[in-house]
């Protein structure tokens, strides 16, 4: 019999799912999965929009801050719209190998809200600053990773995270573009 592509990513997600939790249980990385997802709350993409308005005015900073503020204006409340078309279980909800570790912020789990704001911001943060790309890259799919090993995402709600942020980053550039904020 064959298997849709839907539950073939389901499958895949859950193999993923317990391969992280037990490879987080054995390392004890808990800490250092707890410290890289605070790093992605959303806080500190501020204080980088407003440091680079500060201290890169003239080389894009203040469109940086421009761009993410239009961008974290559409992300929020379509963010929210699709958590609760999709309804997603957590992770822990759906399979049961793995006990939960960490309280989530919400009830539900697709997309993740960290990959989101982390390759939206990491797009924006390259558009402008593009030395700073692969960095910001690396950095937010850590944050991304640590969804998962906090067990409270699977695989592809970070995949589709990060598609989404990376065109919101792009629909906020373009609209900014067409507002002649640019």
């Amino acid at each position: 019999m064959e298997r849709s592509a839907l539950q073939l990513i389901a499958a895949l997600d859950i193999r993923a799912y317990v391969f992280f939790g037990r490879m987080q249980e054995r390392l004890n990385l808990y800490p250092l999965a707890r410290a890289l997802s605070s790093s992605g709350d959303g806080y500190l993409y501020l204080a980088i929009g407003l440091l680079a308005w500060v201290l890169a005015p003239q080389a894009g900073g203040g469109a940086l801050l421009l761009c993410g503020l239009l961008a974290a204006a559409i992300d929020l409340p379509l963010y929210v719209a699709l958590k609760k078309l999709f309804k997603r279980r957590r992770p822990y909800m759906v399979h049961s190998a793995l006990q939960r570790i960490h309280i989530p912020s919400d009830e539900f789990s697709f997309p993740s809200g960290h990959a989101t704001g982390g390759f939206m911001v990491a797009y924006l943060i390259g558009y402008f600053f593009p030395v700073l790309s692969a960095p910001m890259y690396a950095w937010v799919t850590l944050v991304a990773l640590s969804r998962v090993l906090l067990r409270v995402h699977f695989i592809s709600d970070l995949v589709a995270g990060a598609l989404l942020g990376s065109g919101i980053a792009l629909l906020a550039l373009n609209l900014a573009e067409i507002l002649g904020a640019l």
